[in-house]
Order: C-alpha cells, then structure tokens, then sequence
C-alpha cells in the first residue's frame, strides 16, 4: 500500500503534486486545531450546563424540595454531564471523522498510514482518554507540539494514536460517500464542478452549525440567571410585586367617583411592611390580629392620602400566601368594605 502524501497546512489547492493516484491530503493549520479545540471546549461546557440546569429548577424553583428528589435528579445528571463530552469527542471522530469544533473549523482526523479513513474506538480512545502531556492546559501545549512537528504536525496524543488532523477535502468524482471524512486525490483539487459544490455545501453546512452552537450557547447561558430571576419574584409567573405602585397609580393627586360623586386625592405617604410584624402592626384591635395571624399574614402596605376639603383617609393592603387565606380574612375582618386587590393579587386584601 502506497502511503499518502501530506502537505504542509496552507497549500493551495491548485499545487498538489500529481502522484499517480496517491492519496494527498493538505495538513490543518495551528489556526484551525486552536478554533477547533476552543469551539470543543466551548461544547463540553454547555453540555454539562445544560445537564446541570434542571437542578438549578428543582432546587431554586420547586419549594421544599427533598433531599431525595435532588439525588435522585442529580445522579442521573451527572451521568450525563460526564458521558456526553466523551461522547461528542471521541464519538465523533469515530462516526463523522471529526468533532463539532473540528467541523466548523473544516478539518478531519484520519489514520496516518492510510489517509482517508476516520480512526475507530481503540485510536479515538487513546487520542482522548490517556495522558496527553506534563502541561496542564491543553490549549498551550497542543499549538506548540503541532508546530514543533514539521513533518506531519503531529500532537503527543496524535503520535500515540498513529492519527494525522488534515484540511476537509471532498472526496472523489463521481461518488460521493456522504461521510464527514473527505478523502482526497491529486486530481481532486482541480477547480471542477464537482469540487466547487461540496466545498459550497460545506461552507454551508459549517456556518449553519456554527450559528446553532451560537444560539444554543445563549440559551444555556441564560436559563440560570432565569431561573434566578424567577426564584426571586420575577413577573414570569404573572403576579406583581408587593409594592405600591402595583394597587395604586403612579399619580400622586388622582379623582376618584363614587355615589355619583367625584372627589380628588393627593397621597401623602405610602410604607411597604413586606413582614408579619409589619402586618399585624396594623392591627386596630385584639380581633384583627388574631384573625391576620390564623390567616398568616405576610405584609401590609400602608397609604395615607388627603382630599382637597383636607379629610385624610388611609389604605392599607394586607398580603397572604394563597387565595382562600385572604377570602377568609375578608369575611372575618371588621373594617368598612374591605375588597379584593384590583392590582392582580389573588392573595392580598384590601382595607
């Protein structure tokens, strides 16, 4: 068997050798080998993000959440968090000829004493598993190794598999055997159809997965911090916050009808006792905070406001943990028309 030929990275494709059918394949560039592991390091961590995202929701979002259904939602978690990144490295290479980094960078990993073929489990393992250097980051030692090799710009790991990392080349006219390994011959560089077509398609292809990996990385990135904003009291959930300017407008003087009377206010204080010693504060009476403490209540907010004859009126809203809690203390409560929030609030009453 006649071994390939391997070009320096940057050939241009017009200057391969004829050899006589000999397989040639252009070597990858340091550029390329860096972009390619950044975009798999970039991957790995997503895909352990998103693994960890569910619980991030079961321990921030789902309240009293046991101890038991946080294992049993982690371990299967971890598993995942630590399988996929093997998979999708050494998986990769075995089925396609490449990682998701390598093919949007454009090149493949091929057997070094054939040239075409992707190598199997037993290399791919060996590339990936054992030792790959003394250096502790991959990201400086590889570039340096790739580029102290001037023959084949070999890696340590690519020296213990008998692998070469090459250009993407699409593979011979007139078959095409639709694998993400190109394999290439002299007269393949020849600026035809045939080549002019797979390179568009990949060209394609690459920047499709580029912008996929793109949008994905954002919505991994983000879905902590959401769930964080709704751990906290985000409107998601279609409640407003526990604050003024949720029961009462923005304007400080506002005419109100009633009776078939208008009369104007002006506010003159407003106070958010977001706690129950705040709530039962409020309390005119005995009464009163026994009902607010058997109903729990979690806050008050209290409002003063003048009409323009100078008759001062007060408001006060009073908030608790569900519906029926707060039916309950406008039924019992002794106060002129207490009514239910028109701010949205099903837990909260007003006075």
């Amino acid at each position: 068997m006649t071994p390939p030929l391997y070009l320096p990275a940057g050939t241009p494709p017009g200057q391969s050798p004829d050899d006589g059918g000999r397989v040639v394949r252009v070597l990858a560039s340091t550029r390329q080998r860096v972009a390619a592991r950044t975009i798999d390091l970039m991957v790995a961590f997503l895909v352990v993000l998103a693994a960890v995202s569910p619980v991030y929701a079961v321990v921030l979002l789902a309240d009293g959440a046991s101890a038991t259904v946080i294992v049993w939602v982690t371990l299967p978690i971890v598993l995942v968090g630590m399988v996929c990144p093997f998979l999708l490295r050494v998986g990769g290479i075995v089925w396609w000829g490449c990682t998701i980094g390598q093919r949007v960078a454009g090149i493949r990993v091929v057997q070094e004493e054939d040239g075409t073929r992707a190598p199997g489990w037993r290399r791919s393992f060996r590339r990936y598993v054992l030792p790959r250097s003394t250096s502790s980051f991959a990201l400086i030692s590889d570039p340096w190794q790739h580029r102290d090799d001037k023959r084949l710009g070999q890696c340590l790991h690519d020296r213990r598999a008998n692998t070469v990392v090459v250009r993407a080349q699409a593979p011979p006219a007139p078959a095409e055997s639709g694998r993400l390994s190109a394999v290439g011959t002299p007269g393949s560089f020849a600026a035809d159809d045939h080549v002019r077509r797979w390179e568009a398609r990949e060209r394609k292809r690459r920047t499709a997965l580029g912008s996929v990996l793109g949008t994905l990385g954002v919505a991994v990135l983000s879905a902590p911090f959401a769930a964080v904003l709704l751990r906290s009291g985000s409107s998601s959930f279609g409640e407003p916050a526990f604050e003024v300017n949720t029961f009462y407008d923005d304007d400080v003087r506002f005419e109100n009808r009633f009776g078939g009377r208008s009369e104007t206010y002006e506010r003159t204080a407003a106070k958010v006792l977001d706690d129950e010693e705040g709530c039962l504060a409020g309390a005119a009476s005995g009464q009163a905070r026994d009902v607010l403490r058997r109903d729990g209540c979690e806050g008050r907010i209290e409002v003063a406001f003048r009409t323009m004859g100078g008759v001062l009126v007060s408001s006060h809203v009073l908030k608790f943990a569900d519906a029926a809690s707060a039916g309950d203390a406008r039924r019992r409560l002794r106060h002129t028309e207490p009514i239910s929030s028109s701010g949205g609030l099903s837990d909260a009453v007003v006075l």
